[in-house]
């Protein structure tokens, strides 16, 4: 009987880093869609700021609508810069997804954990051709992630590569 088993050493030094990664960046269209959606969830709290008072017939301090346009500031603020940290790139085995302002978060799944990917456009990304790319896991929803800010052809292309991958691992 043969014994192929071994257990070498693994060390630091050899295992690959994450960090010398050539990434590759969301559609500069995504940032328009992300102010989009946070300029109607500001109209939202605007119409709430101004109706309450009204309806409950009440005057609201002026404190309350500075403090409301300090919240608007840091909100357009950090979705300039989350947008710049949300970066993406397809390896041979795997995909690495990064993002995060305050706390960075890079997500890496091998394509073999893969078990189902779908392609999603919204309403705004319809407008400007971009589409997101959701993949599911075998780890549940904390270890799903979904790649926003696509162009719909790359979206495609990039779902088309790694169900082939998937469909390799397979066989």
């Amino acid at each position: 009987m043969k014994n192929d088993f071994s257990n070498n050493n693994v060390f630091i030094e050899n295992i690959p880093q994450t960090e010398n990664v050539n990434y590759s960046t969301l559609e500069k269209k995504f940032l328009n869609v992300m102010v989009l959606n946070r300029v109607i969830w500001c109209v939202i709290t605007l119409i709430a700021i101004i109706a309450i008072p009204i309806l409950r017939d009440e005057n609201f301090s002026i404190y309350i609508y500075l403090f409301t346009l300090f919240i608007w500031l840091i909100i357009f603020t950090f979705t300039g810069f989350s947008f710049r940290k949300k970066k993406y790139v397809f390896r041979e085995h795997d995909l690495i997804y990064s993002s995060g302002v305050i706390f960075t978060k890079s997500i890496l799944i091998p394509y073999n954990r893969i078990q189902h990917l779908a392609v999603h456009q919204g309403v705004f990304s319809r407008i400007y051709n971009l589409a997101s790319i959701q993949f599911y896991t075998a780890g549940g929803s904390s270890s799903d992630i979904s790649i926003k800010g696509l162009s719909k052809e790359d979206a495609d292309r990039w779902k088309e590569f790694v169900s082939e991958k998937i469909k390799k691992l397979k066989q």
